[in-house]
């Protein structure tokens, strides 16, 4: 069966040379999740489309799907590119940390509702760079998580249901809160749990339920910060049971 022609948008999240001129993009889409597509002769000075398949583009693509589902690339056209970001080894590490994650957790002609928007505001996050590295990164493990299905349950204690309490405990094992008088009744106590002050709850809670535009638009002190950083990465790498080497070099960047 010959190839069809189909046009979506997508970012283009991880690249690798394949012969002398070609190269392997990874593309997350709305429509098919991460796809593998081969942009023929893209390295030669002639290609139309060398601009518009750098890492981090967003663009338009056409694409000729065949009947294995294999991608080859026919053109396209960019529709926004973070450039911005590989001036900034900081920011383009964590950029890559986020690409490195969502490929790890995105299925192959899967739709991924509303996945690639999610990816493009935090890029224009790391981008702008209106809120720190550390918030940002953040809020994207956790928001991650909910997408993923993976979100804790952080309305109310598991057990007696209240909102507040002068001590909040999180159980990262099992994503869910309990409250000071039902923490020690539970079979929790020597698990990887964490004790949350009143804002760094509010910030855990504002990430989840927040519009997405909204997410990176908070402020926590740095100690809280500190914190929420060390519980979200917790919580989502044990869930994932996997380590990223992103992530490490990112680390060795920023700290």
């Amino acid at each position: 069966m010959k190839g069809v022609l189909i046009t979506l948008n997508g970012i283009i999240i991880g690249q690798r040379n394949v012969g002398e001129s070609s190269r392997y993009l990874d593309i997350l889409t709305e429509e098919f999740g991460v796809i593998e597509a081969t942009a023929h002769a893209i390295k030669k000075i002639n290609s139309k489309n060398a601009g518009s398949t750098s890492l981090f583009t967003y663009a338009k693509f056409c694409l000729n799907k065949n009947n294995k589902n294999r991608y080859s690339i026919n053109s396209a056209e960019p529709i926004y590119s973070f450039h911005k970001l590989s001036a900034d080894f900081t920011a383009f590490s964590l950029a890559a940390y986020f690409a490195e994650l969502i490929k790890y957790t995105s299925a192959t002609e899967q739709k991924s509702d509303g996945l690639l928007r999610f990816f493009a505001i935090s890029l224009y996050e790391l981008e702008k760079k209106d809120a720190s590295f550390s918030l940002i990164k953040s809020a994207f493990e956790l928001r991650l998580s909910m997408i993923l299905g993976l979100s804790p349950d952080l309305i109310a204690c598991a057990e007696c249901f209240c909102y507040e309490h002068a001590e909040i405990f999180f159980a990262a094992g099992e994503g869910k809160l309990f409250c000071g008088d039902c923490f020690y009744d539970t079979n929790f106590i020597n698990q990887n749990t964490f004790i949350l002050t009143p804002s760094l709850l509010q910030a855990m809670r504002f990430i989840v339920f927040s519009r997405v535009e909204k997410i990176y638009k908070f402020e926590l002190g740095e100690k809280n910060l500190r914190e929420l950083g060390f519980i979200t990465e917790e919580y989502l790498l044990y869930h994932l049971g996997k380590k990223f080497r992103t992530l490490e070099y990112y680390k060795k960047i920023f700290m």
